[in-house]
């Protein structure tokens, strides 16, 4: 029996076409929207539509009408209490505890992020990762963009690390989309008025790159996706067993695009917080 076990709320109607297919997701698109259809290990997103009972790469054909999704032949009704909120509820909380988990968050990327992610940036022992003459010349560009981001002109180092990188989300769109996140949490506990340099921030982040722009959408909004999500609560109003357990699971996303999008989160949070 197929079932729909979540659905993100800024997923809109239309005739979907597929983009891409993985072992764990198909993704959809209509112009310049996505639905990503996905199995339970992905988890909740803001456009993520989570099935049971059929593995996505067999599904070819996803419509979205009048509160049904059509999964090939199949009808499904999207139920309420399925709807996922991809906000953090900002409730009470101690700053200093706050300010520790991130400091629990660092430690672990640092030590558990995968081979060739950005933890480099973090620690430079994880610089022996890169060998070749490409991957030092990749480490100098991250290098120039990054202390552009925490020391110089934000949007020169926003521009020169969009982009870099291989994959469907190259890393450094990655980054930019958790340094979004970062700055919109910042937003929220402090009011920092950081909206209109976020706005600047997202302009120059979006590319030619479809996939990633509507990523860069959500963080500039803080809509997250679930494992990210819970880890922001985690930092917020946990300890350093939850922390860390919460960014093992973040890090284990994509080859290395949870871990890239961390380290643009905790990047943020020392350009603009500590």
């Amino acid at each position: 029996m197929i079932e729909i076990l979540s659905y993100g709320n800024q997923i809109g109607s239309g005739k979907y076409k597929i983009h891409s297919k993985f072992n764990s997701a198909v993704n959809f698109f209509l112009g310049d929207s996505f639905v990503f259809l996905v199995n339970e290990g992905v988890g909740p997103g803001p456009l993520n539509i989570v099935i049971k009972g059929i593995l996505p790469v067999a599904v070819k054909s996803l419509e979205i009408q009048d509160g049904c999704l059509f999964l090939n032949e199949t009808k499904l009704f999207f139920e309420t209490d399925k709807l996922y909120d991809p906000t953090v509820h900002l409730l009470d909380f101690n700053y200093d505890n706050f300010i520790q988990n991130l400091g629990f968050l660092q430690r672990t990327v640092s030590k558990l992020a995968p081979s060739l992610s950005l933890a480099f940036v973090l620690d430079s022992q994880r610089r022996s990762e890169f060998n070749s003459s490409f991957e030092c010349e990749y480490i100098r560009r991250i290098d120039f963009a990054v202390n552009e981001l925490l020391y110089g002109n934000i949007l020169n180092g926003v521009k020169n690390i969009k982009g870099l990188g291989p994959g469907l989300t190259p890393a450094g769109d990655d980054f930019n989309c958790g340094m979004l996140i970062a700055m919109y949490l910042i937003n929220l506990i402090s009011r920092a008025k950081l909206q209109q340099s976020m706005n600047m921030i997202y302009k120059e982040a979006v590319g030619c790159n479809l996939f990633t722009n509507v990523f860069l959408l959500c963080a500039l909004n803080g809509l997250m996706f679930y494992k990210f999500r819970e880890l922001v609560n985690a930092v917020l109003y946990s300890n350093e067993i939850t922390v860390n357990e919460k960014a093992i699971s973040v890090l284990s996303v994509g080859q290395t695009s949870g871990a890239d999008q961390t380290v643009g989160f905790l990047i943020g949070m020392k350009r603009f917080l500590l």
